[in-house]
């Protein structure tokens, strides 16, 4: 089982360099002690026996007088206090101090004892072993005994070695002893050494957790000068080092997270799988999806536009910038331009990023551009080309015809007026859209202005027996532009007269709410037909274009009026029924 505490392994460490130096040291100890007390048992038993030999007669021992030698080694065994034998040259036992002399004569022939052989060869033999006698270990050593140059038999000399055990074994216990002391003196002291070390690693480890959950704010306290100390300055500076580089990514991330989702374009990327790594918040209008079902998710999955899915995958295939233009029916009929360029990595296409931008109102207004100067050249062409027949039919002649040639220049002067009219509405409608003109308001009884308005009308409206109610209230009073709500109500009145009944009527009335005013100019006149209704502010639209310019319009006077009405913060609008007359209103603040 592996150990996963450090302070256990500290520990653990400690109590094995003390086993293992104890170990060697009580080894050495028992060795040593065991050997020198051999060796000093040995030296004893040799000085004594060198004493004892000299007491042996040489007659007692060649006579084999086991009388004499039996007195003597037991009179001497007490006072050396160890085993006497005297043992002759055949290896017969003579006497033995720890045996009577009956048992004397049954003991072993002792000639081939390890100890005798040795002594008998001449030498001081000595020799460790069991005694089956004395039933203990005993040390023996003989001692040749002579009589002139001939060896006449052994003396031997044996120690039982149960005091050298017991030595050895009290000093094994105190080895012991001293070995359980320094264990228990070590776990205390390592245990505390080791919790000194370990606890700066258990600061470091929580410090270094909060790093790895994202909160580089912490620091490691640690004051000592030593590696650990190192350690801990290290990692204050490595989290100062991570916290100032995430705050400056944080702070770019930002920015760019601001830029992409201000960008008016869209903006799609996809990785080389072709799932939409990211989108901003124009894509999401433009698409009508939220990024979190848009994010992750297959192109064709997320945003079901076969289109753009074509463009994306050419660039995985291609590798090259493509772009393209595209139309969206739903959910509002769209039109974008598609700029799609590869991503690289390691110069292999690694995904796609597609910016969408919307160019509907751009198309629109070239379409209006368009239609502008064809509906101009339209407009110009018919009087020019009148105004150049009839003088060209007067130059072949006809000036001298006294009966037509007033009624050619009266038709002349007509085109030249629409001309003029002409200009005069698309300069006033130019320096309108330029937004450049500026308003002098003022303020003024709504009522008196349109009374002011309609008595330029008298002959028109006296001409075609049409009725005018002015129902706006004396109170009725505006801040306004009083020459631009003039030409308002002079557009507005002269469009009720030209395409109303005769005999017909024209009500102009006012309500107010929530500080703004409606104003109304309502006539009983043809009316205008369903489909025309959202292009009748537009420039030179006309519903009935013969009628309208046999009437002298421009076709320009509705845009006229919505162009002021705004430049004061309001607004135009226009109910109609086929037949049934029209209701013209602008709202104004008050």
């Amino acid at each position: 089982m592996k150990i996963k505490s450090f302070k256990l392994k500290l520990i653990l460490s400690y109590v094995f360099v003390i086993l293992v130096s104890f170990g060697f040291i009580g080894l050495f100890l028992d060795r040593n002690l065991e050997e020198n007390s051999l060796q000093n048992i040995q030296s004893s038993l040799i000085a004594q026996a060198k004493l004892i030999e000299v007491q042996i007669s040489a007659e007692s021992l060649k006579q084999d007088d086991v009388a004499s030698l039996e007195r003597l080694v037991k009179a001497l065994s007490p006072k050396t206090k160890c085993r006497i034998t005297i043992i002759n040259a055949k290896g017969k036992v003579l006497a033995d101090s720890e045996k009577s002399l009956e048992d004397v004569l049954l003991m072993e022939n002792h000639l081939y004892r390890e100890e005798v052989k040795i002594a008998l060869s001449g030498s001081i033999g000595s020799d460790t072993r069991y005694s089956p006698t004395l039933k203990i270990d005993m040390l023996y050593v003989a001692l040749p005994l002579e009589a002139g140059n001939t060896i006449s038999g052994v003396l031997r000399l044996a120690l039982p070695l149960e005091s050298v055990k017991n030595t050895l074994f009290a000093i094994r216990k105190t080895v012991l002893f001293g070995l359980l002391f320094a264990l228990g003196l070590v776990l205390v002291l390592g245990s505390i050494v080791a919790q000194r070390t370990v606890d700066p690693i258990n600061r470091m480890i929580h410090v270094s957790r909060k790093f790895s959950e994202g909160d580089f704010s912490r620091r490691v306290m640690q004051s000592s000068k030593d590696e650990i100390g190192e350690l801990a300055v290290t990692l204050n500076k490595m989290a100062e080092t991570i916290e100032n580089k995430i705050k400056e990514i944080k702070a770019q991330n930002q920015k760019l997270s601001a830029i992409f989702n201000s960008m008016v374009e869209g903006v799609i990327v996809v990785d080389k799988t072709g799932r939409i790594v990211s989108v901003n918040s124009t894509i999401e209008k433009i698409f009508g999806a939220t990024k979190d079902t848009m994010e992750g998710r297959v192109f064709l999955e997320a945003i079901r536009n076969n289109d753009i899915a074509e463009v994306v995958n050419a660039i995985s295939r291609e590798g090259k910038p493509l772009t393209t233009e595209i139309t969206l029916i739903y959910p509002m009929r769209r039109i974008f331009e598609v700029n799609a360029t590869p991503i690289f990595d390691n110069d292999i296409v690694a995904g796609c990023l597609v910016v969408i931008h919307d160019i509907t109102e751009l198309r629109r207004l070239e379409t209006v551009r368009s239609d502008f100067v064809a509906n101009v050249s339209h407009e110009l062409k018919t009087p020019l080309t009148s105004i150049k027949g009839f003088v060209e039919t007067l130059l072949e002649g006809a000036l001298d015809d006294k009966e037509n040639n007033r009624n050619f220049l009266k038709i002349i002067q007509d085109h030249s007026e629409r001309l003029n009219n002409l200009v005069d509405d698309l300069l006033s409608l130019s320096h309108l859209e330029s937004k450049e003109i500026t308003l002098e308001k003022k303020s003024f009884i709504l009522k008196l202005q349109l009374e002011k308005v309609t008595s330029g009308f008298k002959s028109q409206l006296k001409k075609m027996s049409i009725e005018i109610k002015n129902e706006l209230s004396d109170s009725v009073s505006i801040s306004a532009d009083r020459n631009k709500i003039e030409q308002v109500f002079t557009n507005l009145i002269d469009n009720a007269i030209k395409f109303n009944k005769e005999k017909g009527a024209i009500r102009i009335y006012a309500e107010e709410a929530d500080g703004k005013i409606k104003i109304t100019i309502e006539d009983s006149g043809i009316g205008i037909p369903g489909k025309d209704i959202s292009r009748i502010f537009e420039r030179f639209y006309r519903v009935d274009k013969a009628h309208s310019r046999e009437l002298g319009g421009t076709g320009l006077g509705l845009s006229i009026v919505k162009h002021i009405v705004e430049l004061h913060g309001g607004c135009v609008g226009v109910e109609s029924t086929e037949g049934f007359g029209s209701k013209f209103w602008f709202i104004l603040p008050r």
